[in-house]
C-alpha cells in the first residue's frame, strides 16, 4: 500500500499518477497531513512508503519516508497556484526521488499523459529544431532519447499526412460508430461489450436508437466535409450477415461520403469473419480492416478468453485479401500473461508472412474495467517481464516490413510504462487514429459507449459528451442524449 499525504488536492491526479507509474500493483492511500496524526498513524508504519507533498506559496516540500524515517526529499520551488508553471516541476520532482529511492528509471520519465508526442507537435509548428525538441523530452521530462525520438518520428509523420490530406479544423470532421457486442469477452478488455449470443435479440432495438443517433450527427454537420468513418466496439462483424448489411446501409445512408478518405471497420476477431461478411463491407466501400491476432500462440488465446485460434486468424486474413482488401491492420500485444519474447519472436514471424498494410503494437494495461484487474493476483508473475523487448522486436519487425511509425498514445496502468504504437507502409495509414490522438478535428461519436469530442481552436480546449455506455440504457435514453449533445453543440448550430 502507497499512502499519499497532501496538503493541496490542486495536483492529486498528478501525484497519484506518478506513483501508480512506479507502484502499478500497489493500493494507493490519499490523506490530509492533519489525519496522519489521527487515523493514519497504523498505515503510515504499514505501507510500502509514504509520499508528502506539502504545499506552499514560494516552495513545496516533497518527501518520502519508510517506516516514518524520511529517506528522499526535494523542493519545488515557485506558487503552486500557477498549475500551468508548476505542473512540470512538480511532476519533474516528483519524478526523480521516486526514481532515486526505487533504483529505476521510467522510459517516458515524468510523463505520465495519454498523448506523449503532443510536445513534439507543439514544438514543430513553433519552428523548434528536432535537437531542441528532443532536448525538452530529456530536460523537462527526463524522458529517455529513445522515447524522445519516438515522439518526433510521429510527430513529423502525423503533420506530414494532414497536410498531404488537407485536413481543417473547422470544415473536416470524422465519426466513430460503436457495436459493442463480441463473441465473448477478452481478459484484458475493458470497453462496454456484450456477449452477442445473449444480445442478439436486442440488435434490432440498437440499430435503430443508433440510426437516430447518425441521422442527428449527419444533420448537424450538414454544412462540413465528413473525412473519414470508424467503426469499432466491440466487434462490429460479431453482427449476423443481414443485421451487418443492415447497420452498414444505414451507417451511410445520411451522410455525404464525397470527401471520405477512409472507411475502416474494426473486424478484430477473426472467429466473427466470413467471406460474406467481407463480400459486404466491400459492397459498401470500406477502405481498411483490421483483423487482430494479439498472439499467435494458442495457449495465450484460451487464457486471455478469444474463442480462436491461430489457424483461424491466418484464414480469416487469407479471405480478405481474397475479397479484394489491399489495406489491414493486425494488432498485438506485448506482456500477455505466460509470454516471453519468444512468444512475441514467433508471433511476428507470422505476420511478417501475411505481409500486412499495418501494424499496432499494444502494452498490455491493466484496467479497472477489465477482467484481469479481479484475476490480477493469479496472473501477477506472468505479466510485464519482457515488454521492453518485445517493443523493441516488433519495431525492428515492422521497419522490416517497410513500415514506419504514425501514431501512438499511452494508457495508466500499461506493461513496463511503455506506450501503444501504430505502424504503417506509406499511403496506408490510419487517419482516424492520429485525428483522435493529435484532436485535429472533431469527432462524433454515436452508440452505446461513444463520445464526441468538440475541438474549440478559439479557446484550445476540447468538450466531450459521452453516451452511456449501458445498451439497455442506450435503447431507452436515445432522445435524452441526443438533447445533451443539441444543448453542447448550441441550438444555433443544430437549426440553422
Amino acid at each position: 500500500m502507497i499512502l499519499l499525504v497532501q496538503s493541496s488536492e490542486l495536483y492529486n491526479n498528478d501525484l497519484r499518477a506518478m506513483l501508480m507509474a512506479f507502484y502499478p500493483e500497489e493500493k494507493l492511500v490519499a490523506l490530509k497531513p492533519a489525519e496522519v496524526a489521527t487515523v493514519g498513524r497504523e498505515l503510515h508504519n504499514e505501507c510500502t512508503l509514504c509520499f508528502t507533498a506539502l504545499f506552499d506559496e514560494k516552495r513545496t516540500l516533497l518527501k518520502i519516508e519508510e517506516r516514518a524515517v524520511v529517506k528522499f526529499s526535494a523542493y519545488v520551488t515557485g506558487p503552486y497556484e500557477d498549475r500551468k508553471v508548476f505542473r512540470n516541476r512538480l511532476k519533474l520532482a516528483s519524478y526523480q526521488i521516486l526514481s532515486e529511492f526505487t533504483g529505476r528509471e521510467l522510459p517516458w520519465g515524468s510523463l505520465t499523459g495519454v498523448r506523449p508526442t503532443k510536445i513534439a507537435m507543439t514544438g514543430l509548428r513553433e519552428g523548434a529544431s528536432d535537437e531542441d525538441i528532443v532536448t525538452e523530452y530529456e530536460r523537462r521530462y527526463a524522458a529517455t532519447t529513445e522515447k524522445a525520438n519516438l515522439a518526433l518520428s510521429v510527430a513529423k509523420k502525423e503533420t506530414e499526412i494532414f497536410k498531404n490530406e488537407d485536413i481543417d479544423t473547422c470544415r473536416d470532421y470524422a465519426l466513430y460508430i460503436d457495436i459493442p457486442f463480441c463473441p465473448s469477452r477478452c481478459l484484458y478488455c475493458s470497453f462496454a461489450a456484450y456477449p452477442i449470443a445473449s444480445y442478439k435479440y436486442k440488435v434490432p432495438d440498437y440499430l435503430y436508437a443508433l440510426s437516430k443517433e447518425l441521422q442527428f450527427i449527419s444533420y448537424v454537420n450538414r454544412e462540413r466535409r465528413l473525412v473519414s468513418i470508424y467503426v469499432g466496439g466491440g466487434t462490429p462483424t460479431s453482427l449476423g450477415e443481414l443485421s451487418f448489411d443492415n447497420f452498414l446501409t444505414e451507417a451511410k445512408r445520411y451522410f455525404d461520403l464525397s470527401y471520405l478518405k477512409e472507411f475502416t471497420v474494426e473486424a478484430g476477431r477473426p472467429d466473427s469473419i466470413t467471406p460474406e461478411k467481407l463480400q459486404i463491407m466491400k459492397n459498401h466501400g470500406v477502405t481498411r480492416i483490421s483483423i487482430n491476432a494479439q498472439t499467435i500462440n494458442n495457449n495465450t488465446l484460451k487464457i486471455i478468453g478469444r474463442a480462436h485460434t491461430a489457424e483461424q486468424f491466418i484464414g480469416a486474413f487469407d479471405m480478405a485479401r481474397k475479397a479484394g482488401f489491399n489495406n489491414i491492420n493486425t494488432d498485438i500485444i506485448a506482456g500477455l500473461p505466460m509470454e516471453k519474447l519468444q512468444d512475441m519472436e514467433r508471433t511476428l514471424g507470422y505476420i511478417k508472412r501475411l505481409r500486412p498494410e499495418s501494424l499496432t503494437v499494444h502494452s498490455l494495461a491493466v484496467k479497472r474495467a477489465a477482467n484481469l484487474k479481479e484475476e490480477y493476483d493469479t496472473f501477477r508473475e506472468y505479466i510485464n517481464h519482457d515488454a521492453k523487448e518485445m517493443h523493441a522486436l516488433a519495431a525492428d519487425y515492422a521497419k522490416h516490413m517497410g513500415m514506419k511509425p504514425y501514431y501512438m498514445y499511452r494508457q495508466k496502468n500499461i506493461a513496463g510504462n511503455l506506450e501503444n504504437v501504430g505502424y504503417a507502409k506509406p499511403g496506408t495509414e490510419c487517419l482516424y487514429n492520429m485525428l483522435i490522438m493529435e484532436e485535429k478535428t472533431d469527432i462524433f461519436g454515436a452508440g452505446a459507449g461513444a463520445s464526441t469530442k468538440l475541438i474549440n481552436p478559439k479557446k484550445g480546449n476540447v468538450e466531450r459528451i459521452a453516451n452511456s455506455k449501458n445498451v439497455d440504457d442506450y435503447i431507452r435514453r436515445i432522445e435524452e442524449m441526443l438533447d445533451k449533445k443539441r444543448e453542447t453543440i448550441g441550438n444555433e448550430r443544430v437549426n440553422q
